[in-house]
């Protein structure tokens, strides 16, 4: 058991506040992951480029906020992951997010039953790894086939049809937000929509203190759906 967030922000006044809503969300995944935690932050550079930043740690959610000062961090969009180890090492290699390509994360909650036949084969194609972790190989598997020219709903898709297990996905690049869930959806996962964001969770309470959350749309994602938003 794991937990994940994220948040798209459309607002662009709302962009100061990213760290602060993002650290908030995932602190009360905790209990879904007391073993190690990180954040995947978009924002853009000087240039206006956008760029991804990863802070990844061992120990709670709220200590790894703390000590990288996430909530005083601004940006667009952002994800987050709170891990339960029940495969691999309690490590910052093996925590999430996992970032295969540039400016591309990737938090997930579940397992993946053929990891290790898929693996083998992103290896014969020169894909190298870090980790043992299952959910790298699904972000490698994602990042290889946009790489070649997927685009990033058809990347998702492609991940129903070559990997078996049960899993809810949540994965960003610097224009993308993008969650998907297995066939059945046994995995939880929630999605409020506003005019001035979107956000997902776990679990509803870690979404009950965003601002306009009482006029939101809220849902449940179904099972083999691909959800996109594009800045």
């Amino acid at each position: 058991m794991c937990g994940i967030v994220g948040l798209h922000l459309k607002n662009p006044e709302l962009y100061p506040r990213l760290g602060e809503l993002l650290a908030s969300m995932l602190d009360c995944m905790t209990s879904r992951g007391p073993d190690s935690a990180g954040l995947a932050l978009y924002g853009d550079d000087a240039d206006h480029q956008p760029r991804m930043e990863i802070f990844k740690d061992v120990g709670l959610p709220r200590e790894i906020c703390e000590r990288y000062g996430v909530a005083k961090r601004s940006g667009y969009q952002g994800i987050g992951h709170t891990r339960m180890a029940t495969e691999s090492a309690v490590t910052t290699e093996h925590s999430h997010p996992f970032a295969p390509a540039e400016n591309m994360a990737l938090v997930h909650n579940g397992s993946f039953s053929n990891h290790a036949s898929v693996r083998r084969r992103l290896e014969s194609d020169g894909i190298r790894f870090v980790t043992d972790n299952d959910s790298e190989v699904a972000a490698r598997y994602i990042a290889h086939q946009v790489g070649h020219g997927a685009d990033l709903g058809d990347a998702l898709r492609m991940v129903l049809k070559e990997m078996d297990g049960f899993f809810t996905l949540l994965v960003t690049t610097a224009t993308q937000f993008a969650v998907m869930r297995d066939s059945f959806a046994c995995k939880p996962a929630v999605i409020a929509e506003t005019t001035d964001y979107v956000a997902m969770a776990s679990e509803y309470h870690a979404l009950a203190s965003l601002p306009g959350i009482g006029s939101a749309t809220v849902f449940e994602p179904a099972p083999e759906e691909v959800y996109t938003w594009t800045r």
